[in-house]
């Protein structure tokens, strides 16, 4: 029982400590609902032919699980992970080899600044850090800004919160704060 933040970090953590669970209920509240996002078109397109809201909500998972959209803090998770394996300025480098795009950095919609990112990376920072795992964090921010990566993204955030929260690096919270988003698009779309 309790907050929707609380039941999920608790089922991650036996004594989830306070400021894991504003970071995941900040999480959930940032990334509830971002207008026609992939998976939210998809929940749409649905709806428009009239599907009940599970088979909707089903679109939007499915959707969610592309490299490009939900499955995206995975990989900026593994960067970090990396990082702190190898170095920041290896990890980056290995991501970036052969002209690939760096996980977590640059989006098609924020150019100059995801305003997600300063919410959620400052309730990260809040988070008690055994290990200095922010330090890696920071350490991958100022080697993409070296190389001209582009700015970080929620994805970078998000994968912060997994790797500085210990949290499982599949942990699906971008599927689950979207389901409110998606049912009200459902809502929506059927008036």
């Amino acid at each position: 029982s309790g907050p929707v933040a609380m039941r999920l970090a608790s089922a991650w953590h036996r004594r989830p400590t306070d400021e894991l669970v504003v970071a995941i209920d900040r999480a959930l509240v940032l990334l509830a609902d971002h207008e026609l996002a992939t998976s939210t078109l998809g929940v749409r397109v649905a709806a428009s032919v009239r599907a009940d809201a599970g088979i909707a909500l089903a679109a939007g998972l499915q959707t969610v699980r592309g490299p490009l959209h939900g499955e995206a803090s995975r990989a900026a998770a593994l960067l970090l992970a990396t990082a702190g394996r190898d170095g920041a300025a290896a990890a980056v480098r290995s991501a970036t080899a052969g002209r690939r795009r760096l996980p977590g950095f640059g989006h098609a919609v924020y150019r100059s600044q995801d305003p997600r990112v300063a919410p959620l990376l400052a309730a990260v920072r809040a988070l008690p850090d055994t290990g200095d795992r922010i330090a890696v964090v920071d350490a991958v921010l100022a080697e993409a800004g070296r190389i001209g990566a582009g700015v970080p993204n929620v994805d970078l955030a998000l994968a912060a919160l997994v790797v500085v929260g210990d949290l499982p690096p599949d942990v699906p919270l971008l599927a689950i704060a979207r389901i409110a988003g998606w049912a009200a698009h459902h809502a929506e779309e059927l008036g």
